[in-house]
């Protein structure tokens, strides 16, 4: 695949993230937290208190799509690993670890005064390892980055 390719396929997932999350945030979570009160996931009329945690959870979300989107269009300028990037998948790593840690402290004590049942504390769990991953992966791609911009300056200096 071209670079050009690679660029438009990132801004291709990009876009279904952001319109995946505007599905999530602005209409499955608000209209189906209502439906849950009295369900075996958010006890009684305590479930705003569940959605509006969850609703802080979008701004984080957007800013790592804004640094990925930056991130494919210097994959189409041809500047892949670069300084740039090697900060974009650093400032995503942090957001991620930092959201991770949110959502998962949230959970705990959400669990542990009883606002939400054991099932969705665990599916919690589970969906902050996978922004755990995210952070890690993040982290391993901004060294990756800056490594190879350092080998290009070194490339650049000897010529």
């Amino acid at each position: 695949m071209s670079q050009k390719s690679l660029s438009n396929l990132a801004k291709l997932i990009i876009i279904m993230f952001a319109l995946l999350g505007v599905a999530l945030y602005g209409l499955a979570l608000p209209l189906g937290a209502e439906s849950m009160k009295g369900e075996p996931f958010v006890r009684g009329e305590n479930y705003l208190i569940w959605v509006v945690f969850m609703e802080l959870m979008v701004i984080p979300d957007y800013a790592v799509l804004v640094f990925a989107w930056k991130i494919a269009d210097s994959i189409k300028l041809g500047k892949a690993f670069g300084y740039d990037n090697a900060g974009r998948f650093k400032c995503i790593s942090l957001i991620s670890l930092v959201t991770s840690v949110y959502f998962l402290l949230g959970s705990i004590i959400l669990f542990l005064i009883r606002i939400i049942f054991p099932l969705l504390f665990i599916v919690s769990c589970a969906l902050t390892f996978i922004g755990l991953s995210v952070s890690g992966a993040a982290a391993i791609l901004s060294y990756m980055c800056r490594k190879a911009a350092d080998i290009e300056e070194e490339s650049r200096l000897t010529i």
